[in-house]
């Protein structure tokens, strides 16, 4: 599948081996407050698959069910270098040791494309493609465990991700721009994840040879994965946390943050303008040709739309090659819809981008229950969901992470909000970063001996409470042939 109107745009940047634009390579709870319930709802449809002989999953009214059976999923998220074969083989003990003790029962594995595509050519390196045969002997023995594995393809560069450093060295319009039409980078997250790692450059979401970049390399590890594999996934997540910047943390000066302002995206916004009937009002709208008329967009709700539009078509893009590469697998998408952002730099109009997302059956939430999170975010999402029949499955995006308070009456608290009927999950939980790295990672989890001070709470025996108190059967996976 091709974004239309890539083949239009200028073949360019064909040097040093990037792909160019037009080549052929291509390797509920039903709610219980006024804000959830809505006065009509549309059918749900369904989402069934059959992924062996005697194995069926659904997706239905939220939950997860296997051979009919709900199972409400303990997620472990693995942020690791799986670029190095060696860190794919010793993952693999480590799952056994989570599935026995803390009885996790997904697993979904970070991927990093810069590691695997360095040269920016859409396909996996050939020095990296022992560690490719190393994910599949990861995804081969979570068959075999009787439990289920997961991808997440971060083909983007705010908040995480990685976009190789040479699309951008030869190609350097794909860079979206700031609101002073500056080079755009990650000035929110960069020292937060990575101290000392310096700015990721942002790559424009509307630029054909960037959106080229991301499809052939999904296709092209999928592909590597194997047929049997890619049916075995239970979900791929598009690039984590599909946003635009949400403020500067550098400085400031806001405008830094406001995207996107560049070629690309003054051409998509033309294309959408023209779509609009004839007498539609936002025709009068213009792109901005002035600083003064830059700095009136921020906030601007006709602009905001536009935004929200098409972060959601690149979603949907991105939703739709994981599906064309592995058809069936379930697709989920991370909403981080933080209360902070009064201008909607982040997402655009958020009832917008929610509107238009398709071919998406799981909706992760960002933490819902700290800081600049709030229930919001899930009455937003429950509302779009029932008003158009979405049929997701909303769950949630890092519902714990390393540095999650360690007090137990805390960490109760916190997972006591995350089931709750109106806002609440019964998809299942997920937990970043699951390595046993805490004497020196604050992102991770757990201590050496995998014992850890923030999940003691739902670990071993106690998560078969958590299960008792919304009516949940445990999880007992069986060996799969």
């Amino acid at each position: 599948m091709v974004p239309r109107g890539i083949r239009a745009w200028p073949v360019v940047c064909l040097a040093g081996g990037v792909l160019a634009v037009g080549s052929t390579r291509a390797g509920s709870e039903p709610g219980k407050t006024s804000e959830s319930r809505v006065t009509t709802r549309a059918a749900q449809p369904r989402r069934y698959r059959r992924v062996a002989a005697n194995e069926t999953w659904e997706i239905r009214d939220g939950r997860f069910h296997r051979n009919g059976r709900w199972v409400f999923l303990k997620t472990a998220k693995l942020l690791r270098n799986f670029a190095d074969p060696r860190v794919g083989a010793a993952t693999i003990g480590e799952i056994d040791l989570l599935i026995d003790r803390h009885h996790y029962s997904n697993f979904s594995l970070n991927i990093y494309p810069d590691v695997f595509d360095r040269d920016a050519d859409g396909e996996v390196d050939a020095e990296r493609a022992e560690a490719v045969r190393q994910i599949g002997r990861i995804l081969d023995h979570l068959w075999r465990r009787g439990v289920f594995g997961s991808l997440s393809l971060e083909t983007y560069n705010v908040g995480g991700g990685g976009v190789p450093a040479a699309l951008f060295e030869k190609c350097p319009g794909v860079q979206a721009r700031n609101a002073l039409l500056e080079p755009a980078a990650d000035i929110e997250y960069a020292g937060e994840l990575a101290p000392g790692a310096g700015f990721k450059p942002i790559p424009s979401i509307h630029h054909p040879i960037y959106v080229r970049w991301a499809h052939t390399f999904i296709r092209d590890f999928l592909r590597r994965l194997g047929r049997v594999r890619i049916r075995r996934l239970l979900y791929v997540e598009t690039t984590v946390e599909p946003q635009y910047l949400g403020r500067n943390n550098q400085s400031k000066d806001q405008r830094k943050a406001h995207l996107d302002h560049s070629e690309a995206a003054s051409k998509a916004f033309g294309a959408w303008r023209r779509a609009l009937p004839a007498d539609h009002p936002k025709r009068k709208v213009r792109w901005p040709g002035s600083q003064e008329e830059r700095d009136a967009t921020i906030g601007n709700a006709d602009w905001n739309v536009f935004r929200a539009e098409m972060l959601a078509r690149w979603v949907n893009k991105d939703a739709a090659i994981v599906r064309t590469a592995a058809p069936g697998v379930f697709a989920a998408v991370d909403y981080n819809a933080r209360r902070d952002d009064p201008k909607d730099f982040r997402l655009g109009d958020r009832d917008t981008f929610l509107s238009k997302l398709e071919g998406v059956d799981i909706i992760q939430i960002a933490p819902h229950h700290v800081g600049a999170w709030g229930a919001d975010c899930w009455l937003e999402v429950r509302r779009v969901n029932e008003r158009h029949g979405k049929g997701w499955a909303i769950s949630e995006h890092m519902t714990a992470m390393g540095h999650f308070p360690e007090d137990d009456n805390s960490m109760r608290a916190i997972l006591a909000e995350t089931l709750k009927p109106d806002r609440g999950t019964r998809f299942g939980w997920d937990f970043v970063n699951v390595v046993n790295t805490r004497h020196f990672d604050r992102f991770a989890l757990y201590h050496k001996d995998w014992t850890s001070p923030v999940l003691d709470v739902c670990d071993n025996g106690r998560w078969f409470e958590w299960l008792e108190r919304i009516g949940a059967q445990p999880f007992r996976p069986q060996p799969r042939p």
